[in-house]
């Protein structure tokens, strides 16, 4: 129920279970989380905001609309109402958790998790901004996007999120 500090925080509370007790039997390490470094912390960090669901039906549109030669309609579509969708599944998220633990349905804002779902939009964006195939690619001759810039802005945008997180971030738990 503790809200992460930091990217390392929570970078740690998505690897999984916290480390066992003094005294107890350590895991070989090959079980044990990957180790990490400050890219790999970022990467899940922004991961940890944008719900899976989201993300995994984004990437399977934009894989069946996205053509080499250019940026589709159906592309900025996609884009749009994902980016409409993502606070709403975070809330749907969050209600579940709220129902699950035999509480009422949190339907006034005051109850949302307003951080998450903000968090979760902005990494969205970032993530669909450096996304390959992303209809972002429709700028790139005018100069307004490139790749390497894209993978700046995720570490940037995740490592913010990352430093911003313990002062908005509330458990998500009711």
């Amino acid at each position: 129920n503790a809200v992460p500090e930091g990217l390392e925080g929570i970078a740690r509370a998505i690897a999984g279970p916290p480390p066992a007790p003094p005294g107890a039997t350590p895991k070989p390490p090959s079980e044990g989380p990957p180790p990490s470094n400050g890219a790999t912390n970022a990467l899940q960090v922004i991961a940890a905001y944008i719900p899976t669901e989201v993300l995994t039906l984004y990437v399977g549109f934009i894989a069946a609309l996205h053509k080499e030669q250019a940026v589709t309609r159906g592309e900025w579509t996609t884009f749009w109402c994902f980016l409409a969708a993502t606070p709403i599944v975070v809330w749907v998220v969050y209600a579940t958790k709220v129902r699950a633990a035999g509480r009422s349905l949190p339907l006034r804002p005051q109850q949302w998790p307003v951080w998450e779902m903000c968090a979760a939009t902005i990494a969205y964006v970032a993530w669909a901004y450096a996304l390959p195939g992303t209809p972002f690619l429709q700028f790139e001759q005018a100069g307004y996007y490139s790749s390497s810039i894209a993978g700046l802005v995720v570490l940037v945008v995740s490592t913010v999120l990352g430093l911003l997180a313990p002062l908005f971030q509330r458990p998500l738990t009711p």
